[in-house]
């Protein structure tokens, strides 16, 4: 074409089809081989060749791809079909843009990816977290289970390291918990790198996005995910602020964004947590939720607080490291900060008697970091022995290298203030001496207000008074370059805030006198404690009495309730005195609020330790029955009453409280590795006949956890013909769920069987198609270590359907099987709904129930309580 010539619509498609077909055939290739390595049908390529019909920019971009077409040749055929077409070139800059937008954003999310996330160092400069972190393992939990930490190292069994494309593919929300600095925001950018990395191949569906869930309390969802990224972004070469509207979009056709939330419990206020909450759960149900998938990390938070997500949510935590690992996450950090020999030096780290004594608490990844710097910054310095001392050594080093950091640049420690004259220097001198205290008064008003502005705080304490010569902008910029300076805040979305959640709990543990300190530990252990009106009773005098229970913090406040306990500075005789009485006479609330401080590394008594474990294994081996019998005996409203039917309805009702508790103290035992949590799980679990939660579920509970009895106890359940229906059910559908043949082939017995309830084969063949329908899925996502599992035939599907349709069956069962058919998403459910509607032989309310299931856009599911509560340790 000649330079200038310009083409009318009609001669630029023929030049556009001429161009193309000269370039396929230089290839020698046929119109089918083009089709198949663009993706795109024959007919179009025919029809764009032959210039009747424009080709569409995706199509082009295909082509030219496939075609091997770059730089000006590319440019030139662009060219041809926008004059092709001219009404599509708004659409086509719409579309260049937003891959212009997507480029910069992968290229400058690839940087943050590989920071660390709270990066306060000693020597030296941060190392990039690809250089220093280790895959950690999760493994799938029932949010409403105890928290039984890592029993799988007390068995010897290994758990199933979490896949991350299985980890994100199976639901479309995501949650992964841990404790404090247990490795989720750290795994957050290693998936955040793994999956940019996996768009710029084009081999992903999903493009990451990283957001801290404070920035979704004020803004719109939009607004809020581009806010976070364009904050966080732009000092990592971001080259336009990303528009909120491109989250209202797909990031390319077929595509959905991966919304990575990060620290949803650092946002103090309950009722922010609920709205973001609530936000996601109300965007998975909206008609934007194509858009979208999440993945929400934070420390565990009270199960109601998620409850607006629903039940389909894939719930992971991460586990700690196992001892091999310390050793390598050693061998990372001195090879990245500079320590000669790293593997041996390591090897030489974790084998050294001083660091025994801490083992148990390296594995926790915040902690492992922490103990390698401290180590490589003062290797003849003897290792802290808690949480809260590997803390104080921590937080003193940064101050001592704040301070040392003086000489060599006078005008960047004051920030130019050394113009005003020597009285200013000294007081800023003198503000810089009370430095931490007034950055552990900053973390206590934090931990009250989340939106105290640091500045503002410092600027009205007397320690930090602004000299009346000096303006008020260059003494905020002194405060405020001190603050930034002390390795332990950051500027994050325009406010400085601590870097990790635990330093600002460790300096508002540390704020204040020890008396200060000593008071607020008094109003944890000794003003905690409530009457409870359990059952009536009355005294000599007639006055009723009552029982004391212990009032246990909140979750989120046990990690700084654990650093006030680590004090070293208050009555440690009074402490230890209180911390006992909690021991043995606090309940189960109080033994697992002392073996959670265990877990996370608070230096307990040794006589405390012994105290909540001769309580626990009271409560499990001894029971409280006998107890509870000898005061509802002894209360008048029963005593009057001789009615044998009132004492049995109480000897019903709180047995199952005292198996209840035996459990969740056996579960606690495993918080302090102790073995007899195991041996009386396993007791407990051999005995269906208890009511409660003991039987099949506790045996099944065991087998997650990795012992070989699990199995073995639920296969002689399932078979036991003395047992009822329901019982052999459950231990043969938890052995089932556990891949044993044996589940599956029990179950399709019990289906069978004319012996047992109608109800109870619904819920026999709900179980295997429940099997099956996650084999399929699994299948259909298959991870790189684990070959597709072969999903089951689907029997389970064929008998509800044969049940709904066995006119021996009363009506309400045969609407149930279809109700438990469409909670395992069969597309036969709505015919069958359909023809039991007509079905003359029902009851008319019952073919009106299935009238109306036809006329809803979605089926009921029918799965909740269908079969039974899932085995703790399961999701």
């Amino acid at each position: 074409m000649a330079d200038g010539e310009v083409l009318a619509p009609q001669q630029a498609l023929a030049r556009l089809g001429t161009l193309l077909r000269d370039a396929r055939q230089a290839r020698k290739w046929a119109l089918r081989e083009l089709a198949s390595r663009a993706e795109i049908a024959v007919g179009t390529i025919s029809q764009a060749e032959q210039g009747k019909t424009t080709p569409n920019f995706v199509t082009l971009d295909a082509l030219l791809t496939a075609l091997g077409i770059e730089g000006e040749e590319r440019a030139e055929l662009e060219g041809l079909r926008d004059r092709a077409e001219p009404r599509t070139r708004p659409v086509r800059a719409r579309a260049e843009s937003q891959n212009r937008l997507l480029h910069d954003y992968v290229a400058a999310a690839r940087e943050v990816a590989r920071h660390h996330p709270h990066p306060f160092f000693l020597p030296g400069a941060a190392p990039s977290l690809t250089d220093v972190h280790w895959g950690q393992q999760a493994v799938p939990v029932d949010p409403n289970s105890p928290d039984d930490g890592n029993p799988a190292a007390l068995l010897g069994g290994e758990q199933r390291p979490l896949p991350t494309t299985e980890a994100l593919a199976e639901q479309q929300v995501c949650v992964i918990t841990a404790g404090p600095g247990g490795g989720k925001s750290s795994l957050l950018r290693i998936w955040l790198d793994q999956g940019l990395n996996r768009w710029a191949d084009a081999q992903a569906e999903e493009m990451p996005v990283l957001v801290p869930a404070e920035s979704l309390v004020k803004h719109t969802f939009g607004k809020a995910l581009a806010t976070a990224v364009n904050e966080h972004l732009r000092p990592h070469g971001l080259l336009d602020d990303v528009p909120a509207e491109l989250f209202t979009r797909p990031p390319r056709a077929g595509a959905r964004w991966l919304v990575l939330v990060d620290g949803l419990d650092e946002v103090t206020s309950a009722t922010a947590r609920r709205d973001i909450v609530g936000a996601l759960a109300a965007l998975t149900k909206s008609h934007n939720a194509h858009l979208f998938r999440f993945v929400i990390a934070a420390r565990p938070l009270a199960t109601h607080e998620f409850r607006a997500l629903g039940p389909d949510v894939a719930w992971y935590r991460l586990l700690p490291f196992s001892p091999e690992d310390v050793e390598q996450v050693a061998c990372r950090w001195f090879g990245a900060l500079g320590l000669p020999e790293p593997a041996r030096a390591a090897e030489r780290f974790t084998r050294d008697p001083a660091f025994r004594r801490i083992a148990d608490l390296a594995r926790t990844p915040l902690m492992a970091a922490m103990l390698c710097q401290l180590h490589v910054d003062s290797p003849e310095r003897e290792l802290p022995t808690s949480r809260g001392q590997i803390y104080r050594q921590f937080t003193e080093r940064l101050h001592e290298r704040q301070c040392a950091a003086a000489s060599p640049d006078t005008h960047q420690r004051y920030a130019g203030l050394e113009r005003h004259g020597p009285a200013v220097l000294g007081r800023a001198e003198h503000t810089l001496e009370r430095l931490p205290e007034l950055i552990g008064l900053l973390a206590a008003e934090r931990r009250r207000d989340e939106t105290v502005s640091a500045v503002s705080l410092l600027e009205s304490q007397p320690a930090a008074q602004r000299p009346a010569t000096v303006p008020s902008g260059e003494w905020r910029a002194f405060l405020e370059a001190s603050l930034l300076r002390s390795g332990l805040l950051t500027v994050r979305a325009g406010r400085i805030v601590f870097l990790h959640q635990t330093l600002l709990e460790y300096c508002a543990a540390r704020h204040g006198s020890p008396q200060g300190r000593a008071a607020e530990l008094a109003r944890l252990l000794v003003k905690g404690w409530s009457r409870h009106w359990v059952l009536p009773e009355a005294d000599a005098s007639g006055r009723l009495l009552g029982l004391r229970y212990w009032n246990p913090p909140s979750r989120e406040e046990e990690s700084y309730f654990g650093f006030l306990l680590d004090d070293g500075e208050h009555d440690a005789t009074a402490v230890i005195k209180e911390l006992e009485r909690l021991a043995n006479r606090g309940g189960l609330d109080g033994c697992r609020f002392l073996a959670g401080q265990h877990t996370l590394g608070t230096e307990l008594p040794s006589s405390v330790t012994r105290a909540v474990t001769d309580t626990l294994l009271r409560m499990c081996r001894i029971g409280r029955f006998e107890l509870w019998r000898a005061k509802v005996a002894r209360s008048r409203w029963i005593a009057d009453v001789a009615d044998p039917d009132i004492e049995r309805m109480f000897a019903r009702i709180l047995s199952s409280f005292v198996i209840d508790d035996r459990v969740q103290a056996a579960s606690t035992l495993l918080l302090l590795t102790d073995r007899r949590g195991l041996e009386i799980l396993t007791e407990l679990a051999r005995s269906p006949y208890l009511s409660g939660v003991c039987g099949p579920p506790v045996a099944a509970r065991l087998a997650t956890l990795g012992d070989k009895n699990g199995g073995e106890i639920l296969a002689a359940q399932a078979q036991d013909s003395g047992l009822k229906a329901g019982k052999r059910l459950k231990a043969a559908g938890f052995l089932a769920e556990l891949g044993d043949d044996r589940g599956v082939e029990l179950l399709t017995r019990l289906a069978h069987d004319d012996d047992v309830t109608h109800r109870q084969r619904a819920e026999a063949a709900l179980w295997l198609a429940d099997l099956h329908h996650h084999a399929v899925k699994k299948s259909a996502h298959p991870d790189g270590d684990h070959p597709p599992a072969t999903p089951l035939d689907p029997v389970g599907q064929d008998l509800l359907v044969a049940f709904a349709y066995d006119r021996t069956w009363r009506g309400s069962s045969r609407l149930r099987a279809v109700q438990l058919l469409a909670g395992v998403d069969d597309g036969r459910a709505r015919e069958v709904y359909a023809e039991l509607s007509n079905d003359a032989t029902l009851r008319w309310w019952h073919r009106r129930r299935a009238r109306r299931a036809v006329a809803r856009p979605t089926l009921d599911h029918g799965r909740l309580g269908a079969i039974g509560q899932a085995p703790s340790g399961q999701a």
